[in-house]
């Protein structure tokens, strides 16, 4: 079965379609796509610069979210639909909006 996952990418205002393997990391999908997730944890759950909204699948596309993605993204994650793309393992088809991010500055 293939596994298809549609990012759409705010800041380039396109969308982008992959295909994925079960229990591989969004974030592998998204590299493999092209599509470069800003991190600075490396894929620790600290960070949160690869968080993403999930716009289509959110329980059917992923695997449950595990305890640091839980902490990281605190006890609303399910109500804003967001998800870290180092954590999340697909298992479905998805769709997921990547939003426009600032840079961030050194010592600021």
């Amino acid at each position: 079965m293939t596994i298809r996952v549609r990012f759409y990418l705010e800041a380039e205002d396109r969308t982008v379609e992959a295909t994925a393997e079960e229990g591989e990391l969004l974030m592998q999908v998204a590299y493999r796509a092209g599509i470069i997730l800003q991190t600075t944890c490396g894929g620790k759950a600290s960070c949160l610069d690869c968080k993403v909204r999930v716009t289509e699948g959110l329980e059917s596309g992923f695997e449950k979210a595990g305890l640091d993605e839980v902490r990281a993204l605190g006890n609303v994650f399910h109500i804003t639909r967001e998800r870290l793309a180092c954590q999340a393992l697909v298992k479905g088809d998805s769709a997921v909006h990547v939003a426009k991010r600032e840079r961030k500055k050194r010592g600021k």
